[in-house]
C-alpha cells in the first residue's frame, strides 16, 4: 500500500474530525479518556481509516483503528484511552496526539486534528540490598554495604542512600528483632531531609550506592554475629525508604563451644572445691 497523500488544505474537506475534549491530563494510574468525533458532510458514504501519530500514539489504545464507514451526513465517535507507562513519557510536559483521517478509496489524507495531553509528574524509587552475599569481617573490620536504587518514576530525581545511627542496628539473634526493625523503619521514614550527596537518576536509570561502616568491637566469641543495618534512601518528592543490609561479623578470637563448656565445668568444680575448703576451715 502506498503512503496516503496529504492534500494540504482541509477547510473544504467534507470529512472532519475533532477530539472531545482537545486537552486532558494523564498519569500512569489515571489514563486520559477522550473521544474522536468524525463528521461526514458528504452526500455519499465515505470509507476512512484513522492513523494516530505524535509522542503519545504508542501509549494510546486501541493503537490501530478499524476501517470506519461514515454514513452520509452522520457523525461517528471513536473512544480512545491514553495511558502513559510508569517511566515514560517524561512527566511534567504536554504532548500532542494527532489523528490523521485517510480516505480508503483515494488513499488521501482528508483531515487531521490534534489533542494536547499533559502527562503529570509521578516520581518514584525502588531500593534493595545489593550483592549476592553479605559482607564478612573480623572484629572491627570495615564493612562495605551496597544498596541498589532505581528510578521507577517518570521524572529525573536526585537520590541518595545514607547509613542510619548505629543505635538502630539490629542483631539477628536478638529476641526483640522484629520490634527493633520496625523502630528503625519509623526513624528513617520520619526523617524528612534533603538528599545530602545525591545522584541524578533519569527514569528507569539505576545506581549502586557503596556505604562504609565500622561495627562495634567483637573480641571473643563462639560464633559469628549477623547484623542488619538500616539504610535510608531519599529522593526529591518521594517518601524516604528504609532498606536493611546485612553483614556477618566474626570475633577476633573464636573459641570452640566445647572449650566453653569445659571452662564452665572447670569453674564449677573450682567453686565446689572452694566452698568445701571453707566449710572444713570453719
Amino acid at each position: 500500500m502506498t503512503a496516503p497523500q496529504d492534500p494540504g488544505v482541509q477547510r473544504d474537506s467534507l470529512v472532519r474530525a475533532q477530539f472531545a475534549p482537545d486537552a486532558r491530563r494523564a498519569m500512569p494510574d489515571d489514563p486520559a479518556r477522550l473521544a474522536l468525533v468524525l463528521d461526514n458532510h458528504d452526500t455519499v458514504t465515505r470509507l476512512v481509516r484513522v492513523e494516530l501519530s505524535g509522542p503519545l500514539a504508542r501509549y494510546t489504545r486501541p493503537r490501530r483503528q478499524p476501517r470506519l464507514e461514515l454514513l452520509s451526513r452522520r457523525q461517528q465517535e471513536v473512544t480512545l484511552e491514553v495511558r502513559p507507562e510508569e517511566t515514560r513519557p517524561e512527566g511534567g510536559h504536554t504532548y500532542d496526539l494527532t489523528a490523521v483521517v485517510v480516505d480508503e478509496k483515494l488513499e488521501q489524507v482528508v483531515f487531521t486534528t490534534t489533542a494536547r495531553i499533559g502527562v503529570e509528574r509521578a516520581p518514584g524509587v525502588a531500593a534493595r540490598a545489593g550483592g549476592a552475599n553479605p559482607d564478612t569481617v573480623v572484629h572491627q573490620g570495615v564493612v562495605h554495604l551496597k544498596v541498589h536504587v532505581r528510578n521507577t518514576g517518570n521524572v529525573p530525581l536526585l537520590v541518595d542512600a545514607q547509613k542510619v545511627n548505629p543505635d538502630f542496628w539490629v542483631r539477628d539473634e536478638d529476641r526483640r528483632k522484629e520490634e527493633q526493625l520496625a523502630a528503625a523503619r519509623r526513624a528513617v521514614r520520619g526523617e524528612r531531609v534533603a538528599p545530602r550527596t545525591p545522584e541524578r537518576l533519569r527514569p528507569r536509570q539505576a545506581h549502586d550506592f557503596d556505604i562504609l561502616i565500622t561495627p562495634p568491637p567483637y573480641y571473643f566469641g563462639v560464633a559469628p554475629r549477623r547484623w542488619w543495618v538500616p539504610v535510608g534512601v531519599r529522593g526529591e518528592d518521594v517518601d524516604p525508604e528504609c532498606v536493611f543490609v546485612d553483614f556477618v561479623q566474626r570475633p577476633r578470637i573464636e573459641v570452640e563451644k566445647r572449650m566453653v563448656w569445659l571452662a564452665g565445668a572447670v569453674a564449677a568444680a573450682l567453686l565446689v572445691l572452694i566452698v568445701f575448703m571453707v566449710v572444713l576451715a570453719t
